[in-house]
């Protein structure tokens, strides 16, 4: 299936990143929100962000001109979807809210539109659960930040068709993205079931007082995170040798962490209201410490990472 027209709901955080995404290989998009001011504000984050790439070499003039002139805004999601060859959310993390979503977007738009979420966690099986065109549906889960993330991950729900999700894995990849396939639909989908048993670890790790919180963000930073840009982690245990893994493992696996609920630390935290930037306090304590000045840097080191890909420096 061609997309040619795209409708995305929602104008914070990741909406405007994907609709960026969609007109960057031709689609006509709309950025729906409820009201004038949202929409506004999701269309001064596609002049923000097209000024971002634009500035750093990493999109001509020319192209964000006409990226731009792909991407308006509407408040008016029937009409909207009407001509739609896909829509998809990036609306509050609310199953009910996002099914009422897709009911009312499923009674006007065409019907071989293609439906999808923006969903980090709730099953695609659940949100498809009350379409009639379940096999048009599927989680494209971008990750944040959107317009400089390559992953995206593509969640295929019990009665998702293959072909759906192909159609979908080709645009992004014609996009300049790294679409995965997750073929079952499980909680956590895929980074984020890798970035939990990460994080459940780390927080064993401090609870158990083998190191500091300090101490962990620099081991990752410094050790995993140095590798990861240039391979996964299968890649490099084939590299080490699975004799050499198997052995690790054989001794370690029994005191790794394997708890199946939130570590007491973290409930402790929460419990006391400690969460994180937005409170002032969380493992670090944000009253002393910049998040905007982190989350910056962050965004900094993703451009120089495209720069790099732009420039054939690094491959994936």
């Amino acid at each position: 299936m061609n997309i040619r027209s795209a409708v995305v709901a929602g104008s914070g955080q990741m909406g405007p990143g994907i609709a960026y995404t969609l007109a960057s290989v031709g689609c006509q998009v709309q950025i729906f929100a409820r009201t004038i001011d949202s929409v506004e504000r999701g269309m001064a984050g596609i002049n923000d962000l097209l000024g971002t790439l634009s500035s750093e070499g990493l999109l001509e003039a020319g192209k964000a001109q006409g990226v731009r002139q792909l991407i308006s805004g509407t408040t008016d999601l029937e009409g909207g979807v009407r001509q739609a060859d896909l829509v998809i959310e990036s609306i509050p993390e609310n199953l009910e809210l996002k099914r009422q979503f897709f009911g009312r977007v499923e009674l006007h738009c065409p019907a071989n539109a293609i439906l999808a979420s923006n969903t980090s966690g709730i099953p695609a099986t659940d949100l498809a659960a009350g379409l009639k065109r379940p096999e048009r549906f599927a989680v494209t889960h971008f990750w944040n930040p959107p317009h400089l993330m390559p992953l995206v991950e593509v969640v295929k729900g019990v009665k998702t068709s293959m072909a759906t999700v192909e159609t979908l894995v080709d645009l992004l990849s014609r996009a300049g993205k790294k679409p995965v396939k997750v073929l079952k639909d499980t909680p956590g989908q895929l980074g984020n079931r890798l970035f939990q048993a990460l994080l459940r670890e780390a927080i064993h790790i401090v609870e158990e007082g083998i190191a500091s919180v300090e101490d962990v963000d620099t081991a990752v930073k410094n050790g995993l995170g140095r590798r990861f840009p240039v391979y996964g982690p299968l890649e490099h245990n084939d590299v080490v040798g699975l004799d050499t893994l198997h052995a690790i493992q054989s001794y370690m696996c029994p005191s790794l962490c394997s708890d199946a609920e939130p570590a007491a630390l973290l409930r402790e935290k929460f419990d006391n209201g400690d969460f994180g930037v937005k409170s002032g306090k969380g493992f670090y304590n944000w009253q002393v410490r910049d998040g905007a000045e982190l989350v910056d840097k962050r965004n900094r080191f993703l451009l120089e990472l495209l720069k790099m890909e732009r420039s054939n420096e690094y491959k994936d």
